[in-house]
């Protein structure tokens, strides 16, 4: 891959909510096989104002602060190189511990994009919303002396068909130089995706790698991490 391509890496926690009721929904099996498409889009904030969106081969001028810099800085020198030419089209949604544990794992599919059998690893709350942290590379990305950080958010369908709402995303605290222009606050490069589901979970097309936690760290399916057991499970635990 080169330095403009995106891919995934490690996985993020998110935060368990109760319902209108206080009752938590019943854990659902979300394993299955998924074909991702990606909007051929890219939007750029910068301190959290959306100052440009662009699609592959298109650039941009961003005026800034009293000075103007190219999408193209950011992301090649061709125009833009959008996540629909580099992230994984190809899934596998697994849950290495079951029902009563939060961890999730996404294995890549693609033979042609990125490490086929690469793991990334995150959370789910009960709703069917994920929230993990990806790897991201980017032309650009040498400008930035803070370390960037990327997520990978959606949402399944209560019947697992999809998954909606997907937002891939990269983001700077602070400290980028983009020719002339320094940004002193955050920038941010986000795109839209969303998932059909194509069949039943199955990886024998890869060779996987192991389950891994919502650090990256390799997991053992067969001893699961109490901190990830479901809040249902906890309380089914307690009684």
């Amino acid at each position: 891959m080169t330095t403009r391509s995106l891919f995934f890496v490690i996985g993020a926690t998110s935060i368990l909510g109760l319902t209108a009721c206080g009752e938590l929904p019943e854990s659902q099996d979300r394993m299955g096989n998924y074909d991702v498409s990606y909007v051929d889009n890219l939007r750029v904030y910068i301190n959290g104002e959306l100052v440009a969106e662009v699609v592959s081969g298109e650039d941009a001028a961003v005026e800034w602060d009293g000075e103007t810099f190219q999408i193209s800085q950011l992301c090649g020198d061709e125009g833009v190189v959008c996540p629909s030419e580099a992230y994984w089209t190809e899934v596998a949604v697994d849950q290495p511990w079951g029902l009563d544990y939060d961890l999730l794992n996404f294995v890549n599919l693609s033979e042609d994009r990125g490490e086929a059998g690469q793991r990334m690893g995150g959370t789910l709350d009960p709703d069917g919303h994920f929230t993990m942290l990806s790897g991201l590379a980017v032309g650009g990305e040498g400008a930035c002396a803070a370390l960037g950080i990327g997520t990978v958010e959606g949402a399944f369908a209560e019947d697992n068909s999809t998954i909606d709402a997907g937002v891939v995303a990269f983001e700077w605290g602070a400290g980028c130089a983009i020719g002339e222009v320094i940004i002193t606050g955050s920038l941010r490069l986000e795109t839209d995706y969303e998932a059909s589901r194509s069949g039943d979970y199955d990886i024998s097309s890869v060779t996987p790698e192991e389950p891994i936690d919502a650090e990256g760290a390799e997991v053992d399916p067969d001893e699961p991490d109490e901190d990830y057991a479901t809040e249902e499970s906890a309380e089914g635990s307690a009684e």
